[in-house]
């Protein structure tokens, strides 16, 4: 039914059943007030017609002693219905919002969910401009006897957004989000004497055609309070409008009682916080947007519309889209007094710092699967730093005598926060990149989700474009191997990668373009990767840099402090498995050096960074020619290939285990 059916739909009913009407119509003089509870925002509604619903006796005795209101004999005279397969769709005549409607199975049947979720999605698709939801048998149904469901217009009951407690959230295309469904339900526990697991459900239909959908595992049909503040929460309450049925309730809940009210029905989430350093100055300017309470150093939100601005936040440091911008936060902001001056710290928790993560790293463009993708990793980045922070290093270094130099660059061990906002942890923006409802709904459908291996977490590292072969970890950082990051082409089905580390086969291999996800990418596919500021070099799969011998000479002098005077040889030493060279010797007139690894290379070679370390250099009368491979250090996910892989039907869990060898999704909180 399109909307403007429904709606007539409705009004006929509400003119030809006049008790029906009133109800409606008192909607519009209902009591709400706002709450905020364990940090997100919730309504309470003083509705008394609810009464029926919240105060009904839902034990067998009391089931089996009146008739089934829901059967079509005992319905109403007065109550219309339009079919539709096996129900019958209804007007409910004691409405929570406008356009209430009841999904009522012809046959007298237990509600219960198992073989029913393609219905629930069918209703989705059907009933345009709504959210279908199902109130299990002890989470709110008042008629646990008979299956129904129930749907609402999608604006008073949206499903991406925060919950107070732990949630299934997905979205996917309707036929692959029933079985996803399905299984997610059964992995649910069933308690002793019931059926079916406790939960309450809803899904909604995207514009784009994909159906999202959640599910909420419950512990307990009405909380400890039920006898004093009668709330007995449904899918409704759950998705933050709780409904109570008198003036004393609404008075007596407040957010401390919707708290305990959550802990005792539902499985709370206790997500951590992180604390991001955003940029440090002799001078901060900053603005507030909304209420803030100040303790100490810190300023902290009294509600999720709160925002906070900063100016001249510096972005891509020493890399070549380096800038300045005005960027804006959620979250409290932490203005900290050191001997480096002053710093601006971001307290927010991780997945409102993934959504920004996200849409940082990735173009606004990016498809939904790939996001997803890169929730999860960069989800376990963040984690195992928080995680390891006290045993990581800012930069490691080995001198192997005077004549080699090997550093790797990794995590800082930042003394007034746990991770920077730009490219050297994970580039970090606030709320100004997330330009879409797609970030958000990656980030919640994976909420808590992490690859591990072994029973610990992954080190999930990514890079812009491996140039066709997956490096290992070793060949860039400290000397340690992961099993999950192994050496590997970037295609499927699986074809065996040449042995790069030989010279011969590097040379042929980089000079060459062989088939890759990476190497696919068109101007379509960069796009879903690469911010408007990166998308200056069209080909990042295959490139190439020209130097003379003046200007080569004098950039590595610039770059590494070095007087090598005129640089007469760049000889490869030793490459990694993808042919990204992990030892240089730089032969000059006046010194000789051996530099390593993969990032100090590429910043010797370039006035910013060198796309990558897979290159093979040719040198000629006048000067060197660089010819490359990639974009980065090629460890882990490949951006540009995870994005032709979406495009090519690839889900997020496909997409994890082609990078991540290994390795398994697990949620952690």
């Amino acid at each position: 039914m399109k909307n403007d059916e429904i709606k007539a739909f409705v009004r006929r009913q509400l003119d030809a059943w006049p008790e029906a009407a009133a109800r409606h119509k008192a909607l519009d003089d209902v009591k709400v007030k706002r709450l905020t509870v364990n940090g997100t925002d919730m309504s309470v509604m003083y509705n008394s017609a609810r009464s029926i619903s919240t105060l009904a006796s839902v034990d067998g005795r009391s089931i089996a002693a009146r008739k089934c209101f829901l059967c079509s004999g005992s319905r109403p005279s007065e109550q219309l219905s339009v079919a539709d397969g096996d129900y019958d769709i209804c007007v409910n005549p004691y409405p929570v919002f406008p356009g209430h409607l009841t999904i009522i199975n012809r046959s007298h049947t237990k509600q219960a969910i198992a073989g029913h979720v393609a219905d629930m999605i069918h209703f989705a698709q059907t009933l345009e401009g709504y959210t279908v939801f199902y109130n299990g048998p002890r989470c709110g149904a008042s008629a646990p006897d008979h299956l129904h469901f129930q749907g609402v217009p999608h604006e008073y009951m949206p499903l991406d957004r925060k919950y107070a407690f732990k949630r299934i959230y997905m979205v996917d295309a309707p036929d692959r989000i029933v079985p996803q469904l399905e299984a997610a339900l059964a992995e649910l526990p069933i308690p002793d004497g019931d059926y079916e697991p406790m939960v309450n459900m809803a899904v909604h239909l995207l514009p784009d055609g994909n159906v999202e959908a959640v599910i909420i595992p419950r512990r307990a049909h009405r909380p400890r309070c039920y006898d004093r503040l009668h709330v007995s929460p449904g899918t409704i309450d759950m998705s933050g409008t709780f409904i109570v049925t008198s003036e004393a309730d609404f008075a007596a809940l407040d957010a401390d009682k919707a708290s305990e009210i959550l802990d005792d029905v539902a499985y709370v989430s206790h997500q951590p916080s992180i604390r991001v350093g955003i940029m440090s100055a002799d001078n901060i300017k900053y603005r507030l947007l909304g209420d803030y309470r100040e303790e100490n150093d810190t300023f902290f939100p009294e509600d999720e519309t709160c925002s906070f601005e900063l100016e001249d936040v510096t972005i891509g440091v020493g890399f070549h889209w380096q800038r300045k911008e005005r960027q804006m936060f959620k979250g409290a902001l932490q203005l900290l007094d050191t001997p480096e001056g002053r710093v601006a710290v971001n307290v927010v928790p991780v997945e409102d710092y993934l959504m920004s993560v996200i849409s940082s790293e990735m173009s606004a463009k990016a498809s939904l699967e790939l996001l997803k993708a890169h929730a999860v990793i960069s989800r376990g980045w963040v984690m195992a730093q928080l995680e390891h922070k006290e045993s990581h290093g800012a930069c490691c270094k080995a001198d192997n005598g005077s004549d080699e130099i090997v550093k790797w660059y990794d995590h800082d061990d930042h003394k007034y926060f746990d991770v920077c906002a730009d490219d050297h942890c994970q580039r970090y923006q606030g709320v100004t990149r997330i330009t879409r409802d797609e970030a958000r709904r990656a980030v919640m459908s994976t909420w808590g989700e992490v690859l591990v291996s072994d029973g610990k977490l992954c080190d999930t590292r990514f890079s812009k474009c491996c140039g066709g072969a997956f490096e290992e970890f070793e060949h860039c950082w400290e000397p340690v191997h992961h099993n999950y990051l192994e050496r590997g082409r970037d295609i499927l089905p699986e074809q065996p990668l040449p042995d790069l580390r030989d010279e011969a086969v590097a040379h042929d291999w980089i000079l060459g373009r062989p088939d890759a996800f990476c190497a696919q990418a068109g101007p379509e596919t960069l796009k879903q990767v690469l911010n408007d500021y990166d998308l200056a070099t069209k080909d990042f799969y295959r490139w190439s840099v020209r130097y003379t011998v003046e200007e080569l000479s004098e950039l590595v002098s610039t770059r590494s402090g070095i007087d090598f005077g005129e640089i007469l040889e760049l000889q490869p030493l030793s490459r990694g498995v993808s042919g990204r060279i992990d030892r240089l010797r730089i032969v000059g007139t006046k010194a000789v050096k051996v530099v390593g690894k993969e990032l100090e290379i590429r910043r010797w070679l370039s006035p910013t960074h060198l796309y990558s370390s897979a290159f093979v250099p040719v040198k000629d009368a006048s000067g060197f020619t660089l010819y490359g491979a990639g974009w980065g250090h090629g460890v882990g996910l490949c951006q540009i290939g995870a994005a032709v892989m979406s495009e090519q039907g690839y889900d997020y869990r496909q997409i994890l285990a082609h990078y991540f060898k290994n390795a398994e999704l697990k949620r952690i909180y």
